[in-house]
C-alpha cells in the first residue's frame, strides 16, 4: 500500500465517523448530500483537519513518487476526500491531479 493510500484510508474512515450530518457518508450514491448546516466552530475545525490532511498527502505523494508508487490510491476513497475538501473550500488538485473515474 502506498503512503497516499494509507493516509487517505485514515481520513476516509475518520470523515465517515464524524457526527456532522452535513458531511456526506458515501459520495458515490446520489442520495449522499449534506442535510444540515454546520456551526462555525464545526466548519472551522473540519477545514483545519482537511488542510492538515492535504499537507500530509502532498508529502506522501512526493514520497510515493520517489519510491515508484505514484497514483496508487482508489477512486472511491479519493472521491470522498475530494467531496469533504470541497465542502470546506480546500483544493486537493495538488495531490489528486489525475481525474477519478467519476470525473471528480
Amino acid at each position: 500500500m502506498c503512503t497516499v493510500s494509507m493516509i487517505g484510508d485514515h481520513y476516509s474512515d475518520k470523515f465517515r465517523k464524524l457526527e456532522y450530518q452535513w458531511i456526506p457518508r458515501d459520495p458515490l450514491h446520489p442520495g449522499a448530500r449534506p442535510v444540515d448546516h454546520p456551526t462555525r466552530a464545526e466548519f472551522d475545525a473540519l477545514k483545519r483537519e482537511v488542510e492538515e490532511m492535504k499537507a500530509l498527502l502532498i508529502r506522501a505523494k512526493e514520497y510515493d513518487e520517489r519510491n515508484g508508487e505514484p497514483d496508487c490510491e482508489m477512486d472511491e476513497k479519493v472521491a470522498l476526500l475530494k467531496q469533504v475538501a470541497k465542502i470546506v473550500g480546500v483544493d486537493l488538485s495538488e495531490v489528486f491531479d489525475h481525474p477519478t473515474k467519476e470525473g471528480e
